[in-house]
C-alpha cells in the first residue's frame, strides 16, 4: 500500500534565548498555505513521502512595509531534506532568513530612488527578501538569482504575495530551466506551479497575465545563477542597473569570482561606443563586519581595482579575462544598521554602496 504523506504539524520555530527573556521580541505567526488544490502546500522531493517540507507564510516589518516571505518551516527541516536525499553537504541556509538580507531590504526600501524604474538582480536571493523590497520600492523589474531551484520557488512564491508581478515558468515541464525535473539538484522532481494569493484591497494581482497592461507593477523572474559557473548571457545585452548582495562572502575562493562576476552583470562591456560614459548603475553590498573580515577587504580592493582580478583567478592579465567595468565606494553612503532575524537575534550590517564607472 502507499504510505500516507506526513501529517502537517506545528512549525518547529527556533527563538533565540535572550529575545525571548527579555520579551521585546515577539515572533511573527507562521501561517499555513494551500495549492490551487487546496492541499498543504510543500516543496516536493524524493523523499516527500517521509519528509514533507511544508511551506508557510510570514511577515516581515522593513522600514514601515510588512513583506510577506515564503519559506519551509525550519532550516533544521532543509538539511534533514539533504540528508535524506544523500546530499548531507547541499547549503540549507537560503531557508535561513539572514540579518544581511534585512538590512539591504531596509536600504532599498528607505531609498527607493536607488531601484525605482531599474533593472535589479538579487544575488544569492535565499528567501528574496532584498528583491522583494526593490519590487515594492518601485523597481520595473527583478531578477532573483540563486543556485538552489528551491530557493527561487519560495522567493517567486513570495513574490506572487506581495502582490508583484510573476513571471510565468513552464510549471516544472521537461523544459523549465529552473523548476523543471532536469533542473540542477531537482533529482527529476519538478517543482510545483508558483503559488497563487488571492487580491487585497489596494494591492495588485499577483499575475503577470492579468498586469500585462499596467506599466506600475514590477515584474519578478527568477534565474539559476551559479556564481563558479556564471552564465550571464541569460540576462540579454542590456544588462542590469542594480546589483543586490548580502553574506556572499564566506572565502577567497568566492570573493574572487564574485567581484568579476557583479561587474559583468552590469554589461556595460557589450554596447559599443558607450565604454567610457558614465552610468548610474549601482551596488548594494550588505555584510556584517565581524564575519571573514579579510575577504570583505579583499573584496572591495578588487572591486576597485579590476587589474587584480587576473591575479586573484590566477589567470593571465589579458583583456578576455580583465572586466569592462570598475566600482567606486559611494562618498557618505558606508553605514551600520542593526537588524534581527526571524529568531530575535541581533546582528550588525555594514553597507557599502558603489558607482559602477566603464
Amino acid at each position: 500500500a502507499t504510505p500516507s504523506p506526513p501529517l502537517r504539524g506545528a512549525p518547529r520555530r527556533r527563538v533565540a534565548a535572550t529575545a525571548a527573556a527579555s520579551g521585546a521580541f515577539v515572533p511573527a505567526p507562521f501561517v499555513e498555505l494551500k495549492d490551487a488544490r487546496g492541499a498543504d502546500a510543500s516543496i516536493p522531493h524524493l523523499q516527500s513521502d517521509h519528509l514533507s517540507v511544508f511551506l508557510y507564510q510570514t511577515v516581515v516589518p522593513v522600514a514601515g512595509v510588512d513583506v510577506k516571505l515564503v519559506l519551509p518551516e525550519s532550516e533544521d527541516l532543509v538539511v534533514d531534506m539533504y540528508a535524506a536525499l544523500g546530499r548531507p553537504d547541499d547549503d540549507p541556509h537560503w531557508a535561513t532568513l539572514w540579518q544581511g538580507s534585512v538590512a539591504l531590504a531596509e536600504e532599498v526600501l528607505e531609498n527607493p530612488s536607488l531601484v525605482r524604474g531599474k533593472r535589479v538582480l538579487d544575488l544569492g536571493t535565499g528567501l528574496g527578501l532584498a528583491g522583494l523590497a526593490a519590487g515594492l520600492a518601485g523597481a520595473k523589474e527583478v531578477v532573483l538569482t540563486d543556485r538552489e531551484p528551491r530557493a527561487l520557488y519560495c522567493a517567486l512564491c513570495a513574490a506572487a504575495a506581495n502582490g508583484l508581478s510573476v513571471v510565468p515558468t513552464q510549471s516544472g515541464g521537461a523544459d523549465d530551466p529552473v523548476f523543471g525535473k532536469d533542473a540542477p539538484g531537482l533529482d527529476g522532481v519538478p517543482l510545483p506551479e508558483v503559488l497563487s494569493f488571492e487580491r487585497e484591497k489596494g494591492s495588485v494581482n499577483a499575475s503577470a497575465e492579468d498586469n500585462k497592461h499596467d506599466d506600475d507593477v514590477c515584474v519578478v523572474s527568477a534565474a539559476l545563477l551559479d556564481w563558479f559557473a556564471p552564465d550571464c548571457d541569460q540576462f540579454g545585452d542590456d544588462g542590469i542597473d542594480v546589483v543586490l548582495a548580502c553574506d556572499v562572502l564566506y572565502t577567497p575562493s568566492a570573493v574572487d569570482v564574485i567581484a568579476p562576476l557583479v561587474l559583468r552583470l552590469f554589461g556595460k562591456e557589450k554596447r559599443p561606443g558607450k565604454e567610457n560614459q558614465s552610468t548610474n548603475n549601482v551596488f548594494v553590498l550588505a555584510d556584517p563586519p565581524g564575519r571573514f573580515p579579510e575577504n570583505h577587504e579583499r573584496f572591495l580592493r578588487l572591486m576597485e581595482d579590476p587589474d587584480r582580478f587576473a591575479n586573484a583567478s590566477g589567470e593571465e592579465n589579458d583583456d578576455k579575462n580583465r572586466p569592462a567595468l570598475r566600482a567606486r565606494l559611494m562618498d557618505g553612503t558606508g553605514k551600520s544598521r542593526e537588524c534581527v532575524n526571524l529568531e530575535g537575534e541581533a546582528m550588525t550590517v555594514d553597507l557599502s554602496t558603489y558607482v559602477i564607472e566603464g
